[in-house]
């Protein structure tokens, strides 16, 4: 479920239900021509989809990071997944398509996800299926 889907007025019902938020980091520098930004941000779109589609009833996707330039990612991180926690999410999730991703792990982020794309189009079915059993896992191993 997207961010803009809940009223909010339909939060307060919903938020014993939705204890998942779903953080996607596209890893953009600005210097990517515009061919570059959009195939970059269809990636994001199809490795996001693995979690929004399955478990539409339990996460919720806010809006992406997509400029990374000049900031200490692990530190932004941090704070966002704090404020999200903060903010009622139980559980806090980043994914992203940005080959650097996985040195980004912050306490406060529950599981980061770094999907390899150079492999997705060879590799998709086992990627998909390791990303289910990881936020499985996550889930079963903290409720």
């Amino acid at each position: 479920m997207k961010f803009n889907e809940i009223s909010e007025r339909d939060w307060l019902d919903l938020k014993p239900y939705l204890d998942t938020c779903l953080l996607p980091v596209t890893g953009l520098t600005g210097l990517e021509d515009p061919a570059k930004v959009t195939q970059s941000l269809e990636r994001l779109r199809d490795a996001l989809e693995t979690i929004e589609i399955p478990y539409k009833g339990r996460v919720v996707t806010y809006p992406a990071l997509h400029y990374i330039t000049a900031v200490n990612m692990k530190e932004q991180l941090e704070a966002v997944s704090l404020h999200l926690k903060r903010m009622g999410f139980r559980f806090v999730i980043v994914l992203s398509i940005d080959p650097e991703a996985a040195k980004w792990k912050a306490d406060q982020t529950d599981l980061l996800i770094a999907v390899d794309m150079e492999q997705w189009n060879s590799q998709s079915e086992q990627i998909k299926q390791s990303i289910s059993k990881q936020v499985q896992h996550l889930w079963t191993h903290n409720d």
